[in-house]
């Protein structure tokens, strides 16, 4: 399995892990489920995504699905995204930008880090 999607606080917070080695094709598959979860909801909802988990990935990976409509999903308030690199990072953010026109992303290091910042989503009524 290359990815793990589910709701941690259903209709507000989805998680998503993408797993072992990331190709475009395993990519392209994890953000077509995203964007199916994104269809479930009827207001705008926090992704959780970790990369902790990725063991290895093509170059430019996450440069290959621009213009998927999961990064202008307009059910995705905010993506909370864990365990990038600098360079993940700047690609990550050129494909959402280039795709929604702004970035709506928050990067962490640590799971923890996501975690206590997610917090008042979680806990929220």
């Amino acid at each position: 399995m290359t990815h793990e999607i589910k709701w941690l606080k259903p209709n507000h917070l989805l998680y998503v892990s993408y797993q072992g080695h990331q190709t475009p094709d395993t990519l392209k598959a994890c953000l077509d489920d995203m964007a199916d979860q994104l269809d479930t909801v009827s207001y705008p909802i926090m992704i959780l995504i970790n990369w902790l988990e990725v063991t290895e990935a093509v170059p430019n990976v996450l440069r290959s699905q621009p213009g998927h409509r999961a990064y202008s999903h307009p059910m995705a308030a905010r993506g909370v995204l864990v365990g990038f690199d600098n360079v993940e990072k700047y690609f990550n953010q050129t494909a959402v930008a280039s795709t929604r026109g702004y970035s709506n992303t928050q990067y962490f290091d640590t799971m923890e880090q996501a975690m206590d910042y997610l917090q008042p989503v979680i806990t929220q009524e």
